[in-house]
Order: C-alpha cells, then structure tokens, then sequence
C-alpha cells in the first residue's frame, strides 16, 4: 500500500500557531478565539484582509511554526503504516518562501525541521515517512500524485481531491477535523483514529506486539482483544518477566491528556502495599499507549456497603496523598468544576453539542422540557452558593486529587474480597462535591437509597461538613449533567469512539437512543420532585 498524504494542516495542526501569529501583527483582540477557518474569515473580512492573511500564512509556516503541533493520533497512523511495510509519502503544495517575507525564512526547510522534531522525518530514513515532496503549485502536486501511484491520498482541501486531474484510481480521501464539509459527497474522516479504522481495521498481532513491547515488556508471548470498555481500546497479553499485562490504547482527545492522567497519576500513588490500583508498567507517548499489570477480579454488580466502605478508604489514601510535590502541577481531572459557573458552562456545551445531532426526537425533550429546568436550577443554585461565590476558584486546600470516571463500574473484586479501582483517564485535581455527586448519580451502579446514604455519611466525614452548602447549592445541576450524559448515544462522535472500541457495537444505536432518552426523562423527574419535596437523599 501507498498512501499519499497533504501536510500543512492534515498532517501539522497550525490553530495555536495561527492564533499566536494573529494577535502578534495585532490582527485580533488578545482573547479571541476560533478555528483556522473562523480567523481566516475574520481577518479577510477587514481592510486589506486577503493580503494581511497571505502575510499571516507566511509567518505561520515559516517563523512562527514552532508555535504549531502534530495532529493527535498521526504519529500512530504513521507508526502503524511502518509496521505493515505500508510506504507513506507527504506531497505537499508548499512554496519556497512565504508571501511578504523579508527574511526570506525557507517554508520548506521549516517544515522539515518540524517534522524532524516530531520523528516524523529524517533525511537518513530514520522518520516514519519514506518519502517528503514539495510542490510550488497545486497542480504540480495533483501531477506528483499521479506519477507516484497513489493508492490513498488523504488531505484536508476538497479542491485537491475533486480536481479533474486528480488521478482516477486512487482512493481520496478528506480529513476535516473541524467537521465543516458534511454535506462532500468524498469519503470523510474527523481524525486520524478515523483514518485508521478507514485503511487498517483491526490491530494486527504484529501491531500490537510491537506496541506492547514499546511499552516496557519484552518477549511478549500472546494478546488478545478484551472488549466493554467505551472509549479506550485494551487488550490482555503475557509476557516473560511481567506475566499478565493489560495494553491499553488511549483514544484521540485534544482536551484531555489521558495517558498522563492516568500512567503518570497511579505511578506515583503506587507502592508495593498498594492493592486496590493496578501496577503501571510502561508508556509510549507517542503512540499513546501504555501497559499495566493484569488485574483478574469479577465485576461487582451489586455493591455492598462494605464495598462503599472500601472505595472511601482508596480516597482516603488517595487524599493523603494530595501534598506530594509530583501532585503540585498535575493538571485538573477532566471536566473539572472548580466554580459554579464551570457547572454551567459544562451544561451549555453539552446541551449544545447534543442539539447539534439535529434529531427531532432528541430536539423536543431538550427544548421543551429540559432547558426551562435547567434555568430554574442555576436561578437555586446562585442564591443558595455560599458567600455568593458562583463564580469563585475553590482553593486548592478545599479541592481533591479525584479518580473523576469513580465508582464499581471501573472495578474488579479479587478473590480474597478486595475490590481494584480501574480506569484513571480522566484522573486529576477537582471539587470533592463533584465526586459525590457522580458517584451518586452514576447510572451504571443505581444504589439503592440505603447505600447512598451510606455513600454520603462516609464521603462527608472524609473530606468535611464544611462543603454541606455547595453540595446542598449545587446537587440539581450536577443531575442535570448526568442527564446529558445519558443521552450521549446520540453523538455522532462518541457512537463512532465506542464502535472503534469494540468492533461488536454495530447497528444499535436507535434502540440504544430510545433506552436512555427513557433514563433520562426518569431523572429528570427525579430531580425535580426531589427538589420541590426538599428531599434529596439526606441533605
């Protein structure tokens, strides 16, 4: 297979770098932001707008290009081609020297520096590209296309790939991150997780072979795909020295660094004592993979108070472990909500991203009789916040280190009674109020009142009555996200993360969508009721 690729802004992600340029010629305000195609039409929109955005460009591919990052996951995409003996060649319309250039910075030659930087290129062939061409003008690079037999060609311009010289026999296809050309009658891919699944299909045994022993195992012997997780990919091997071992394969996400929330995280609270986190053995940050050790347990289904009891001692270890100096820059968990206002801001964008799935079912539930409540909630929520501080950080002394995605949902209990707490991807700092109200809400555990009183009891000894009010303040809107959640089956993006994670998920979805918009009715119900019955599980 030969797959041809595009490279400025397929292969290098210039939004940082574009939005660093503008505001250094003072194109935009300082705390403007946008996708690259939301600056170009603001800054074409003013005087002289097309020649200050080719002097922009200019700076942005040569000067400034450091200031820009590879695309996440086409390192792996790439890593992956090598390992199939696959040939990836970059054909890239790129001149020699940016428009209005006085310095005369070579594009080409900054390019290669880039791509040197990332391991992506090397002029001895030691990069994962075996080939990288530069062409002055776009038909030349529709020309080059041709004359090298193209099996794919992936790029981000639909004016390339629709060319009517493009050459007939090779497979286009577009990659458009920002999601802006649904309606192209080309094959389309959001990421390069996409074009994987695309062009390759499953991880081969070679692949995954390889990537374990990237990840600090040596002479691996088997592996096999395990499946029932949602978002990332694992897979269960042995090897020599480390027996057992789970490969897990992190999913794109531009938010969120899971491989350093979750490897870094239980790395450091790991000890050899330490029985309720599995052992992380090695990483590959390029790839975005890591291993850990197996954990073999059963899934606990029906949690007992003595499980309660188990999980709020982890936190309690956990919480002692809150001043270690590896912990003073971890960053936040995702999702974090420091402020009420992030609460909010949280309900927005996902209520946003959810309307935008232009469902009509979904459309009526959440116009008619979501919104209006939500309101209602923020309106209690703002006159119940202590100090009226909706808008104010909790310091860092009143937050937690927090598993975030916390519960037995992401648990195994071991044979001699001891439950393992899973799955750290979303690991970081954040309001223990937050943690006590997923975990209560979490529609994968469905305590009984019982246990969530004891849930309650424990967690509040643990970190304070002194978080009573913000809890009591903010209880309805953190619901109201879960609400939200349980509706995510209807997202196009998270539908295609899960069907990638377990190749099992196939033509579900509509009756996934009619199960959980029923759950999600139910606990709107339920938190309405239990607001205006003031009786929301002992608070």
């Amino acid at each position: 297979m030969r797959i041809g690729i595009d490279l400025d802004n397929t292969i290098i992600d210039y939004t940082e770098a574009f939005l660093y340029g503008a505001r250094q010629l003072k194109y935009i305000p300082e705390k403007w932001l946008g996708q690259k195609i939301e600056l170009k039409n603001f800054v074409q929109s003013h005087s002289d707008g097309e020649l200050k955005w080719q002097k922009l460009q200019g700076k942005v591919y040569g000067q400034w290009i450091h200031h820009a990052k590879l695309y996440s996951g086409v390192f792996r995409f790439l890593w992956r081609c090598r390992q199939r003996d696959w040939e990836t060649i970059v054909v890239s319309h790129k001149t020699e020297f940016g428009h209005f250039d006085r310095d005369k910075i070579s594009l080409r030659d900054s390019a290669k520096e880039f791509l040197n930087s990332g391991q992506i290129w090397d002029s001895d062939g030691e990069g994962l590209l075996n080939e990288l061409r530069f062409e002055s003008t776009r038909e030349q690079k529709i020309q080059t296309i041709a004359e090298l037999q193209c099996d794919v060609f992936i790029d981000d311009l639909p004016e390339v790939l629709e060319n009517n010289v493009y050459p007939l026999e090779s497979r286009r296809i577009l990659f458009d991150p920002v999601n802006q050309y649904k309606t192209t009658a080309l094959e389309r891919v959001l990421s390069w997780d996409d074009a994987a699944e695309v062009l390759m299909g499953e991880w081969s045994e070679l692949e995954l072979n390889a990537l374990a022993e990237s990840c600090g195992l040596s002479a691996v012997r088997e592996i096999k795909t395990v499946f029932g997780g949602g978002n990332s990919r694992v897979f269960k091997g042995s090897a020599d020295k480390e027996n057992e071992f789970a490969l897990k394969i992190y999913p794109l996400d531009s938010s969120h660094d899971r491989l350093h929330s979750e490897f870094d995280g239980l790395k450091i609270i790991f000890s050899d004592d330490t029985l309720s986190i599995p052992k992380p053995i090695g990483a590959n940050r390029g790839l975005e993979a890591a291993t850990f050790r197996w954990v073999e347990g059963e899934p606990i289904s029906n949690p007992s108070l003595e499980d309660i009891d188990q999980a709020v001692e982890f936190l309690s270890s956990l919480h002692q472990c809150r001043n270690q100096v590896e912990f003073e820059n971890f960053p936040c968990a995702s999702a974090a909500c420091l402020t009420g206002r992030q609460i909010e801001e949280q309900l927005n964008s996902r209520l946003e991203r959810l309307l935008a799935e232009d469902n009509e079912m979904l459309e009526n539930f959440l116009n008619k009789e979501f919104e209006s409540f939500v309101n209602k909630m923020l309106e209690r929520a703002m006159v119940l916040w202590p100090n009226q501080g909706f808008d104010l950080v909790i310091n860092r002394e009143q937050q937690i280190l927090s598993p975030s995605d916390f519960g037995f949902h992401n648990a195994l209990k071991k044979m001699n009674g001891t439950v393992v707490f899973l799955d750290f991807e979303y690991f970081g700092w954040d309001d223990p109020v937050k943690l006590i109200c997923d975990f209560a809400f979490h529609p994968g555990m469905e305590l009984n009142l019982a246990k969530r009183k004891h849930w309650y009891e424990k967690t509040l000894k643990l970190y304070g009555d002194s978080l009573l009010s913000r809890l009591s303040a903010s209880w309805p809107l953190y619901g109201l996200c879960w609400v939200l959640i349980l509706l995510n089956e209807f997202r196009s993006d998270i539908w295609e993360r899960r069907r990638t994670a377990d190749p099992a998920v196939k033509d579900s979805q509509i009756t996934s969508q009619f199960r959980q918009l029923k759950r999600s009715k139910q606990l709107l119900k339920f938190i309405d009721h239990s607001v205006k019955t003031n009786t929301f599980e002992f608070l």
